[in-house]
């Protein structure tokens, strides 16, 4: 990672970085001044969140910001999210936003949406609490563009918890908690790497939402820890081609024998790309429209060869 280009290995822990703008979770940058951080939104290349122990209930990064654009959240270890100190959280689902908007719902439930393209995300936990209700799509992170990396981040929600919505993205070393469709989308191509999930009720780890074949859309989990109280199914189809892989995964107990579940009993699921390779514990089974692949998927696949 430079702090002039978008060279990364996303798999690494970040680097220090000169020339990098300290801010607190209201976007003020802290250097002594008054001024508005969002105001460099032109020239930030990398944003420190430097307030310890923080909470902030406003949404963090704001539609104009452009990219390339790093986010650091305080921690006193880059490489695990268990160290991290900077919360940013709100209590938002879709029955909060009026009825007369249409368009952006599960973003607008965001504490974190993200719309720009070249955004890398460190040790940030980001929470979205309004917990199990009607209505309750409440979205932790939505990302909308292309080109992310998470790393070390700490997810939460219980319904639609992160959304991996649009391009290349990367989830590494991170913690993603949810009930109903945890992880979802609908045209990303979205490696989750080493990530910890933990079902905290009875649903679905992913609902992928591939419309049509001739779409780049998947999801592929490699060396996941999946665990809870589930019961909870890897994934059920959102869109008659979804497109999910998980493999040399340890799938605990909370993930029900079948794995896999169809959307209703009504919805084909002949078109359907369920995929395990390589998986252990007492998870790993598979459904009839599902099945195993003889050798582990490429981070390339995902993420292409740059």
């Amino acid at each position: 990672m430079t702090s002039n280009g978008f060279a990364y290995n996303p798999l690494e822990s970040p680097v220090v970085v000169q020339n990098d703008l300290p801010v607190d979770l209201s976007g003020s940058v802290r250097d002594g001044t008054s001024h508005d951080g969002h105001e460099h939104r032109d020239q930030i290349k990398f944003c420190r969140f430097v307030t310890n122990t923080a909470k902030s209930s406003e949404k963090c990064v704001r539609p104009e910001l452009a990219g390339p654009l790093v986010l650091q959240g305080y921690t006193r270890d880059t490489t695990s999210y268990a160290a991290n100190e900077v919360t940013i959280t709100q209590a938002k689902a879709q029955k909060d936003i009026p009825p007369e908007i249409e368009n952006n719902r599960n973003y607008l439930t965001s504490p974190l949406g993200l719309k720009l393209s070249k955004v890398k995300v460190y040790n940030l936990n980001v929470a979205n609490t309004a917990g199990k209700i009607e209505d309750g799509q409440a979205v932790a992170v939505y990302a909308d563009g292309s080109d992310y990396c998470f790393y070390a981040c700490n997810f939460t929600g219980y319904q639609d918890t992160v959304c991996a919505n649009k391009g290349r993205e990367i989830y590494a070393k991170s913690y993603i908690s949810g009930a109903v469709d945890s992880v979802f989308g609908h045209v990303a191509m979205a490696w989750f790497e080493s990530c910890d999930i933990e079902s905290i009720g009875e649903g679905w780890l992913t609902a992928n939402g591939n419309a049509n074949s001739t779409i780049k859309s998947e999801s592929v989990f490699n060396n996941a820890h999946v665990f809870g109280n589930g019961p909870t199914y890897l994934g059920r189809p959102w869109r008659p081609c979804a497109c999910v892989v998980w493999q040399n995964s340890e799938l605990g107990d909370a993930v029900n024998p079948e794995d896999w579940a169809a959307w209703d009993d009504s919805t084909s699921t002949a078109d359907v790309y369920f995929k395990e390779f390589n998986n252990s514990g007492p998870g790993a089974a598979t459904a009839p429209f599902s099945g195993q692949l003889d050798a582990a998927v490429a981070i390339t696949d995902i993420r292409g060869d740059n």
